[in-house]
């Protein structure tokens, strides 16, 4: 049978129409005997038949419409119960969905056993699938940049970032201040120095007649300033002479440098000095309010820049997402592992997302069906429920029609009349 209404409604029509004519057909059969059949015995058995079958097909024909409206616009007592108690029944659905459609271990059981990740590595496979994925978080990406935070969002993430930040175990200290010798060492060895170096130089090189100066201001009165000024130029001299060694990477005074700079660092770790005040910076941060500062400062600007360049460019923003998630689809393809584990996650998160939202769920489905109208409520429950309804009746005017013959079977072999 189609999911279409129309096709419901056709349905619901021809199913009707064959056990009312189901019905007449043995009202014309009952009258037909009585006035035509005289009184043999087969005639009084399809008699008996035909009188059963009418009554079982009344029956279930009032239990139906009972159901939905008043039999014959007849107001008799408990009937058109749908509409009389749309409330409740509205309820009841509701309950019925909450408790047996959203639970969360069967649906969870339910979604594993799809199998969701490998379906999801497939579809995204395709490049105009996973384009169209990206396409779609990017643009939802610059709808949330371009909603302010609410302050208590914000004060949230800043707590957790603090409490992170200030519970960090001396291991994280530990390997932070690693990483900041590692650093440390190689900014040694970068243009960084080499441009330091060739800052001291231009200073000390423009720096000469100060330097005649000191030399003369502490020389004796009795030596000649030519000499105080050969004095300040061999002076001069010698230490851009040494500047000029150790802005060369491969000279044995930058080595030298180097290798006394490693070993200082080095000390510095392994004596756990660096970690102690990589600790104590960590908790100062924490504790003096610099890095609510500096997360606020970053997160803005990071969001400005973000939300600017979505806007400008959302395709071209779009594209490396795109390649991201066809790399992911690609990975979960080829690992099965991976591809269970992801299954295992999405599982539990959909049992738990409608363990959370089990009542919520129920209780919209509750109120859409009591915000129906009257009509509309019993039109849709009797396209979906009337063509079994229908065929209730018929059941029921066969098997009357089955047991009258019985019945009268029984009769005649007890000698009755």
């Amino acid at each position: 049978m189609s999911d279409t209404a129309p096709d419901r409604t056709r349905s619901l029509a021809r199913v009707r129409a064959w056990a009312t004519g189901i019905l007449i057909l043995l009202a014309g059969v009952f009258v037909a005997t009585h006035l035509w059949g005289g009184d043999a015995s087969w005639v009084r058995l399809v008699r008996a038949m035909a009188e059963a079958g009418m009554v079982g097909g009344l029956a279930d024909w009032f239990a139906v419409e009972a159901l939905f409206r008043h039999p014959l616009g007849l107001p008799i007592p408990h009937t058109a119960l749908l509409r009389r108690n749309q409330a409740r029944a509205a309820q009841n659905v509701g309950r019925f969905f909450e408790t047996h459609f959203l639970e969360p271990a069967a649906l969870s059981a339910r979604v594993r056993r799809a199998e969701p990740a490998s379906r999801l590595s497939v579809w995204l496979a395709e490049p105009e699938n996973t384009r169209l994925v990206a396409g779609q978080l990017v643009a939802l990406a610059g709808n949330v940049l371009a909603t302010e935070p609410s302050p208590r969002a914000l004060a949230q993430v800043r707590a957790w970032a603090r409490g992170r930040v200030a519970e960090a175990s001396p291991e994280a200290d530990a390997a932070l201040a690693a990483g900041i010798a590692r650093l440390v060492k190689d900014g040694v060895r970068s243009p960084l120095v080499d441009e330091v170096v060739s800052l001291l130089r231009r200073s000390v090189e423009d720096g000469r007649e100060t330097a005649v100066s000191l030399v003369r201001d502490r020389s004796r009165w009795w030596i000649h300033s030519s000499v105080d000024r050969r004095v300040a130029a061999m002076a001069v001299e010698g230490v851009l002479s040494l500047l000029d060694e150790l802005s060369s990477g491969q000279s044995d005074l930058r080595r030298r440098f180097e290798g006394a700079f490693d070993q200082v660092i080095e000390r510095l770790l392994t004596e756990g000095t660096l970690a102690r005040a990589v600790g104590d910076a960590r908790r100062h941060v924490a504790a003096s309010g610099a890095l609510d500062e500096l997360m606020g400062q970053m997160a803005a600007t990071a969001r400005q820049r973000l939300a600017e360049r979505i806007a400008a460019d959302p395709d071209g923003m779009a594209e490396p997402v795109a390649v991201i998630l066809g790399s992911l689809a690609r990975s979960i393809a080829e690992d099965r592992a991976a591809a269970d584990r992801l299954d295992e996650r999405l599982a539990g998160l959909a049992g738990h997302v409608v363990g959370v939202f089990r009542p919520q769920l129920g209780g919209y489905v509750a109120e859409v069906i009591a915000g129906w109208k009257p009509d509309e409520l019993i039109a849709r429950f009797e396209a979906e429920l009337g063509p079994d309804l229908q065929f209730i009746r018929i059941n029921g005017a066969v098997l009357g029609a089955l047991i009258g013959g019985v019945l009268f079977a029984i009769g005649a072999a007890l000698g009755s009349p």
